[in-house]
């Protein structure tokens, strides 16, 4: 395993957790929407169409919600990391780790709001999910030592999540 090629792959898990964990918290919360729509002039006071907008916002997100192949998964890398070669990502990585997300996301939201007391799993914010739901993932799939992930884990919430 190349260390540099892991680092790589994580970050665009990471990405891909974060938009993944933005688009389902969008599409539950009607006031984003409604400010989203706002961007592009369609106003709740149009009723029939703000809610075709709305309608129409929710099935793109909802297309977006996973990626279903290898192809998707190379695609995803291609399009939003394309200053990246292909040595400089662990592309087996990304696939595994990205194809399990529908897997294991649920059990991951249930164990977090079993263990929390103060918040749910649904309160915190996007980056903290997704960096749990990495750091769950990578231990499900790859059994990465506990250790390592929980550095791993550690530093990418110092350098993205706040304090």
């Amino acid at each position: 395993m190349n260390i540099k090629q892991r680092i790589n792959a994580r970050k665009v898990i990471l990405s891909y957790f974060y938009q993944h964990c933005f688009f389902c918290s969008l599409i539950k919360k009607d006031k984003e929407l409604t400010d989203v729509l706002f961007v592009d002039y369609v106003f709740k006071t149009d009723k029939e169409k703000f809610t075709l907008a709305k309608d129409e916002l929710i099935t793109k997100l909802q297309e977006h919600d996973y990626l279903a192949s290898e192809e998707e998964c190379k695609a995803f890398v291609g399009k939003f990391f394309d200053d990246r070669t292909d040595e400089d990502v662990d592309y087996d990585y990304i696939i595994r780790i990205a194809l399990a997300l529908p897997m294991y996301e649920k059990e991951l939201i249930a164990e977090v709001n079993t263990y929390t007391v103060s918040f749910s799993y649904e309160e915190m914010d996007t980056i903290d999910q997704a960096i749990f739901l990495l750091g769950y993932i990578e231990n499900k799939i790859l059994q990465t030592p506990k250790e390592v992930l929980l550095n791993e884990m550690i530093e990418l919430a110092k350098r993205y999540s706040d304090e």
